[in-house]
């Protein structure tokens, strides 16, 4: 489960015991919305005149990516989950690497949201689901791998 996601460099599962959940994957990977292209409607001629030529340029984005956090004790639990929450609440854009999909996308915090209460594993260890909700400023500031 090591080096499948980091955050600034941290790898994710083995610094915080978090991981992403799958579904989130479906946000990162779904393309930014161009922002509406220059028109006019000139009252004395068909149609609308549309800028055709100047490149497409992309809104911002807001998401939610659903985290796991998991930990042997309450202890280790709550030292990871503050852990994390610190890492990316700090000012600034934080970073994240997602090894499946050979990309790194550039975010700011702006929330998260428990969706689940703890959950004991029949190993004992302790499970918890959130949302964390971010904006990226700049969907075209992503960093691809070159396998």
């Amino acid at each position: 489960m090591t080096n499948l996601w980091k955050i600034n460099d941290n790898d994710i599962f083995a610094t915080y015991g978090a991981m992403i959940l799958k579904d989130s994957y479906l946000e990162i990977m779904s393309p930014p919305v161009p922002k509406k292209r220059l028109e006019h409607d000139f009252p004395d001629a068909n149609g609308t005149e549309v800028d055709t030529v100047s490149d497409l340029i992309f809104e911002s984005r807001r998401y939610v990516i659903k985290i796991l956090i998991v930990a042997d004790t309450r202890e280790e639990f709550w030292t990871n989950y503050n852990a994390l929450i610190e890492e990316i609440a700090t000012p600034g854009i934080f970073s994240l690497y997602v090894y499946n999909l050979g990309v790194t996308v550039n975010l700011l915090y702006e929330g998260a949201k428990c969706t689940s209460k703890p959950k004991s594993l029949k190993s004992g260890r302790i499970s918890v689901k959130y949302e964390l909700s971010v904006f990226e400023p700049n969907p075209v500031n992503r960093t691809y791998d070159n396998d």
